[in-house]
């Protein structure tokens, strides 16, 4: 059976069982090798039998973390005495601990027979099946914990996760609403929320939600990251803009930060500082074609002409990729300067690299080039005769 190697929400670790937990009283005399003598809980003096000196042997080793030892002394416990509540329990958790999560599910089933509704063992049959991937059996138990109360975050959290797994949108929005509702600085399940609200596409709801988690976790890059990236993506720059501006105070050695501020700058009433902010991007990652591009393509727009050139020229020399997008640049550059036959050739290398965005602009230049030379032509010839 395969185990589940990654969790995206956070599984609640039940170190203690309830009353599954205890051992029952503590040792004070040891009275040879078939009995020992004991203080229960009561302040009683009472003899151990077998079954119980193997648990408290039991006891010693999971307390130094040799678990392997303590399953072999709770089994023995069990085998003498099959009605051994907190040896099952025990042993139900050092195999959790051991990650043995398969073997551990028959004792914690035994556990629970011999405690109905105990919530401890309850939650670990939940857990242990989480990590083996039964989300039939996960959904069961953790069904049985908000039944007895709705309110109940662990519970609620996990059966939002095992619908997420099913890929059941709808059912996981419902269980991670109630478990934010609980908890409402649970940054992790406000931005699982708003990323299936976005597969949805809902996305009123999806940019709701990350911005309850940033304010969840303000210092936590991945949501504002994720939200910065849905305002650029969708060219809403306006709202990118304070977003990535955060993001370079925050991490002001991140290039791509930088390189997303500069772009979503020229696409706005702040123009002007876009350059700045891309060499900086420049600075911090100097072998990315594709910030050499952006900033070559906002010289462009921006009438510098020759500081487009230039830095295509840059870009190109990284010999790194993005060369349609940097001969784009460059022709366009030498266009506006009035090179046109050196404008063609570029535009004509941009053809030979079949780029999707970028063949047809460039042969619809071309022969925009071809007119603005010949019209270039007459207009000089004109002032030879006047």
């Amino acid at each position: 059976m395969r185990r589940l190697t990654v969790l995206c929400v956070g599984l609640v670790f039940l170190t203690h069982l309830g009353c599954a937990a205890s051992g029952g009283g503590s040792v004070e005399t040891y009275g040879g090798d078939e009995s020992r003598e004991i203080t229960d809980e009561q302040g009683f003096r009472r003899e151990m039998g077998p079954a119980e000196i193997e648990y408290q042997s039991a006891q010693q080793f999971l307390a130094s973390g040799d678990y392997a030892e303590a399953v072999d002394h709770l089994r023995r416990a069990t085998d003498l005495k099959p009605a051994y509540l907190e040896a099952w329990s025990d042993m139900g958790r050092a195999l959790t601990l051991m990650q043995e999560y398969e073997a551990a599910i028959p004792a914690l089933e035994k556990a629970l027979e011999l405690s109905p509704g105990n919530e401890g063992l309850i939650g670990y049959l939940g857990r242990n099946n989480l990590f083996l991937e039964n989300w039939d059996e996960a959904e069961r138990y953790y069904r049985m914990i908000i039944a007895k109360n709705p309110q109940d975050y662990n519970g609620n959290i996990n059966l939002g996760f095992v619908f997420q797994k099913r890929n059941n949108a709808d059912s996981a929005i419902v269980f991670y609403e109630r478990a934010v509702l609980i908890k409402p600085d649970d940054a992790t399940t406000l931005g699982s929320l708003a990323s299936l609200y976005g597969d949805k596409g809902d996305r009123a709801k999806k940019i709701e939600y990350l911005s309850k988690a940033i304010s969840a976790t303000p210092d936590n890059p991945r949501f504002k990251t994720q939200l910065g990236s849905e305002y650029f993506n969708n060219k809403e720059y306006t709202e990118a803009i304070p977003i990535y501006e955060d993001l370079v105070k925050q991490y002001p050695d991140m290039a791509a930060y930088y390189q997303r501020l500069g772009f979503a700058l020229s696409q706005s009433d702040r123009k002007a500082e876009a350059p700045a902010v891309l060499e900086k991007a420049i600075e911090l990652k100097g072998d990315d074609p594709f910030i050499f591009a952006i900033l070559a393509k906002i010289y462009n727009e921006d009438g510098q002409y020759q500081k487009a050139s230039g830095i295509a020229q840059k870009g190109l020399a990284l010999n790194a990729g993005q060369e349609a997008f940097l001969y784009y640049q460059w022709g366009e550059a030498l266009s506006k300067l009035k090179q046109f036959d050196e404008a063609i050739a570029k535009f004509q290398k941009v053809v030979t690299y079949n780029d999707p965005t970028w063949t047809t602009p460039a042969r619809q230049q071309i022969e925009r080039q071809e007119k603005l030379k010949k019209r270039d032509e007459a207009l000089k010839e004109k002032e030879r005769w006047e």
